[in-house]
């Protein structure tokens, strides 16, 4: 039973058969029609998963981060073009109960990561929590920081952005919206 449905059963337990099938009939639509793509996650590969879950997970905040190792036939191998010599750890992050293992770091041992650095082919971009104390903590670690600059959306929200790079190469995006 989905999250809908769970709703539409504690509204008719709660409010009357006709109040549940309204909630089920409006929710429906959009949980039911969509036939688009789902993003599941991003996966990085890192040289150092500690190193890179002292950032992800402990300064950005994402959850999780047990780190386990993978079987030589991981298919990752084959999508990664890893040497099969090559050992391979992984940790799964989630950013919280409604994106659940959204980003993926992959520890590289016995193969050289190399990320090209201009012009930097993919960006992660990530809504950060009090922002001004997450980029202090990044400058403590040393990183290559981006000048920040005020952040207008397109609905005409207001905040700040700014960006880093990750000890692997990685360009990370943060923002944090601010005004209406």
């Amino acid at each position: 039973m989905n999250h809908v449905h769970r709703c539409a059963l504690l509204a008719a337990l709660l409010l009357g058969p006709l109040t549940a099938t309204s909630a089920l009939a409006a929710d429906a639509p959009a949980a039911m029609d969509y036939q688009g793509p789902s993003f599941k996650r991003a996966t990085l590969l890192v040289a150092d998963i500690d190193r890179s879950l002292a950032i992800y997970r402990d300064i950005l905040g994402f959850q999780g981060g047990e780190v386990n190792n993978s079987l030589p036939t991981s298919y990752s191998y084959e999508v990664f073009n890893l040497d099969p010599k090559a050992t391979l750890r992984t940790s799964m992050l989630s950013a919280g109960p409604n994106q659940v293992r959204t980003l993926a770091l992959f520890e590289i041992k016995g193969q050289p990561i190399t990320t090209p650095q201009s012009p930097r082919p993919v960006a992660m971009v990530i809504n950060a929590v009090n922002l001004p104390a997450v980029m202090e903590k990044i400058k403590a670690k040393g990183l290559t920081t981006i000048a920040p600059r005020p952040l207008k959306t397109p609905e005409g929200r207001t905040g700040t952005e700014t960006a880093f790079i990750d000890p692997d190469g990685h360009l990370v995006v943060l923002y944090e919206l601010t005004g209406p």
